[in-house]
């Protein structure tokens, strides 16, 4: 297994103990302008963001080094889909967000259903012998996914109590570009909704 591969499994691997931080002691690490910062979201953070850098890493190497790979292409995107999930899911009802908490199982449950279509989508094209080149509004839409949702565990109490809501207009803004993005693929590749397929 290539170095780009073992990036990959390292990030699905994460996922767990990602998930196991909303599950530690409420431990207070800091306060800051009266907000607590704790310290299992401090570390959640730290996680989701090495993981975001594992994943541009992963690519960038196998790019340059020819290490492209079927398990890589099939794996990557699932690891990346996995862990914006899971850290959508775990966010609802723990009140981080600076405003809105409420609509965050809106927010997880467009995140979550238009990466079903589009991966529906790419196995029904692949099944054609075709690819589903990714847009560059798809990219957008990763990057402020990859910038809201730590900004949110880390920062959310933050912004809340200095009343300047930056971590809710990031993640709404991600939120956009998932369903334009999601809107654009499909139209794009609108033949794969014709009958013949």
């Amino acid at each position: 297994m290539n170095l780009p591969n073992k990036l990959t499994v390292a990030r699905m691997i994460a996922i767990p103990f990602f998930i196991a931080c909303f599950y530690l002691p409420d431990w207070v690490m800091f306060r800051l302008f009266g907000a607590e910062i704790l310290t299992k979201y401090i570390i959640a953070g730290a996680i989701f963001i090495l993981a975001y850098v594992t994943d541009t890493l992963d690519g960038r190497i196998a790019r340059k080094y020819g290490l492209v790979t079927d398990f890589g292409k099939l794996m990557d995107p699932i690891a990346d889909k996995l862990l914006t999930a899971a850290c959508m899911i775990m966010l609802i009802g723990r009140d981080l967000m600076s405003i809105c908490n409420f609509l965050l199982p809106v927010f997880t449950v467009i995140v979550i259903a238009r990466e079903f279509l589009i991966s529906g989508m790419r196995l029904v094209a692949a099944s054609n012998g075709k690819v589903m080149a990714a847009g560059i509004l798809g990219k957008i839409k990763t990057t402020l996914q990859s910038i809201a949702l730590p900004m949110v565990l880390i920062a959310g109490p933050v912004f809340r109590a200095i009343g300047v809501p930056v971590d809710f207009i990031v993640l709404a803004a991600a939120v956009h570009m998932t369903i334009w993005s999601g809107l654009d693929y499909m139209i794009r590749n609108r033949e794969i909704f014709s009958p013949k397929h």
